[in-house]
């Protein structure tokens, strides 16, 4: 239930309305006119995009997170102490 207060001629220009337009009273002219201002398809697409957005977004971040981890560090290679022939005694 919605409820708003008029002044009396802002009542008046309302009742003026529904009687010109033939509504069977104020509460259906209101609704009516209310609704028919708002274009639900639209809304349904809006929030459709939306959608799809969260998802770029959510994989973006993934691939990000995915460069911004540090690598593991590769094992160290053991190397030889064993002098070589080049190296004096």
């Amino acid at each position: 239930m919605v409820v708003f207060r008029l002044s009396r001629d802002e009542y008046r220009v309302l009742k003026d309305a529904c009687c010109a337009r033939g509504a069977r009273n104020i509460s259906d002219f209101t609704r009516s006119a209310l609704l028919g201002h708002l274009d639900f398809d639209r809304f349904a697409a809006i929030e459709q995009r939306i959608c799809e957005l969260q998802s770029v977004v959510t994989h973006l971040t993934q691939l990000l997170e995915g460069f911004v981890r540090p690598s593991p560090s590769p094992e160290p290679q053991a190397t030889s102490e064993a002098p070589t022939a080049n190296e004096g005694p």
